[in-house]
């Protein structure tokens, strides 16, 4: 009687412990398969990223090209596929971009500035709140140390600091998560996608800033020493419009994907 009941017992946990195996092959072969789907549609989201790459909307100061509609689209990039597969897609787009014949700006390292605003945007989407805001300001500090930089800019005899903005975005941005994690604010509203497309769209501006000083001015030396003043005395009065113009639009065609996407995921 014992043997047959320790018999039947294992025989359940056998049982069991197959059903399990099966389960977590499922939910591997799942998650595959999502990782799967999840970079396809990043590849298509890249190759639309890379058409918008062709419409100028302002020219870069001191090199021979022009910032892009795409840069609209690039937090939309990180809150659509997370920090990682998201910022693949920047990658990928850029190099689409170059066989199109867009110029090379940072000796092919165009991509960095987009993929620091979809990995920031990203990472505020996947509820990894201190990177989000730690990455951004860490990118300040490494712009503002940087003896190439310019750290402020006399205005009426005030001397402003040049990255004001970013460092406005990175405490919106903190103000937005807390809130957020105390669900004060929806992550799919407007107001926690402005935000988040804010920061990342400065970030990804420091992030060009200092691809400016490393690859323009140190490697490239198109720039010369004594015109490195008066080149961030330019950017610190055009970026400003620049950056208002790419958060609204950007927020704006954020908010209106993401809405679409969650009405088909539950109308699905």
């Amino acid at each position: 009687m014992l043997k047959t009941f320790v018999g039947a017992t294992h025989a359940k946990t056998g049982f069991a412990e197959t059903i399990k195996r099966r389960q977590g092959v499922v939910s591997v072969m799942l998650a595959v398969k999502r990782r799967t789907y999840a970079v396809a549609a990043a590849s298509i989201f890249a190759v639309v990223y890379a058409i918008l790459g062709l419409f100028p909307v302002s020219a870069y100061i001191g090199v021979s090209s022009f910032l892009t509609f795409r840069e609209v689209v690039s937090p939309l990039a990180g809150m659509l596929f997370g920090p990682v597969v998201g910022g693949f897609s920047m990658i990928l787009g850029n190099f689409v971009d170059f066989a199109l014949g867009k110029p090379v700006v940072f000796d092919f390292l165009d991509f960095i500035p987009d993929l620091v605003a979809a990995v920031v945007a990203g990472l505020a989407f996947s509820g990894r709140r201190k990177a989000a805001v730690l990455l951004p300001a860490a990118l300040i500090v490494w712009f503002s140390l940087d003896p190439l930089s310019t750290v402020a800019v006399q205005v009426g005899g005030v001397a402003v600091p040049f990255a004001w903005m970013h460092i406005i975005s990175v405490v919106v941005l903190a103000i937005a998560l807390a809130l957020e994690g105390k669900g004060m604010l929806q992550r799919i509203g407007p107001w926690f996608i402005a935000a988040v497309t804010f920061a990342s769209t400065m970030a990804g501006h420091i992030a060009g800033s200092i691809m400016y000083e490393d690859v323009i001015f140190r490697l490239d030396q198109v720039v010369p020493s004594q015109g490195i003043q008066g080149f961030w005395t330019a950017v610190f009065y055009v970026y400003p419009f620049e950056r208002v113009l790419f958060t609204v639009l950007g927020a704006l065609v954020s908010y209106s994907v993401l809405r679409a996407v969650l009405r088909s995921r539950k109308s699905a």
